[in-house]
């Protein structure tokens, strides 16, 4: 037997060369991974993410909130930025943290301590927290699986979720790829959030 949660083209060609004849069980219909997220963008300047991501910050009606960045040094820098912008007690967790300190901040996280979290994509797989409602992609992811379990870690237990997407002129394609990719549609932010699409 082989289980995926994603079947991606590694998972993919590993079946075709060594289980040629074996029965694919999918339970998973088209979108349903996207259900019941809804999914924005935001075209912004690299300069602009920070004071756009504090804008979002203060207009949301926020549970707890994941934001996402594509490297280490990113995530610490910008966990201090939100701490300093008035967002207290912003945790950060990514890999090069020891593993009994990476548990022991999503525990706090899990447990409601707080209310925002910057991390890598190290927190994108078996993550489940019920109350987080917004994802934050501060940066772009580069592949469309990446995407699909970023933006997954809202909308969970039959909860709404809300994926906002800061987008640089270098991510334009790569967004119109992942849409293609995923058949789904990532729509511009509109001046107003309607919080029953989140809540």
């Amino acid at each position: 037997m082989l289980f995926s949660a994603t079947f991606a083209t590694s998972i993919s060609d590993f079946k075709q060369k060594w289980l040629p004849e074996a029965a694919v069980i999918n339970q998973m219909k088209d979108s349903l991974t996207l259900r019941g997220i809804s999914q924005f963008y935001a075209f912004v300047d690299e300069s602009q993410k920070v004071h756009c991501l504090y804008a979002l910050m203060k207009k949301l009606e926020i549970n707890q909130c994941v934001i996402f960045c594509n490297s280490v040094n990113r995530v610490e820098l910008l966990s201090r930025k939100i701490s300093r912008l008035g967002f207290a007690n912003c945790y950060y967790i990514h890999g090069q943290m020891n593993q009994k300190y990476r548990n022991q901040v999503f525990h706090n996280f899990r447990e409601g301590k707080s209310r925002y979290m910057v991390c890598t994509d190290i927190f994108t797989r078996g993550i489940d927290v019920k109350s987080l409602n917004v994802v934050i992609n501060f940066d772009f992811p580069r592949s469309s699986n990446t995407y699909l379990h970023r933006i997954g870690r809202s909308g969970r237990f039959g909860h709404l979720g809300l994926a906002v997407n800061f987008i640089t002129n270098d991510d334009r394609q790569n967004m119109c790829k992942i849409e293609t990719e995923l058949n789904t549609e990532v729509l511009p932010i509109p001046a107003q959030i309607d919080s029953t699409l989140y809540k």
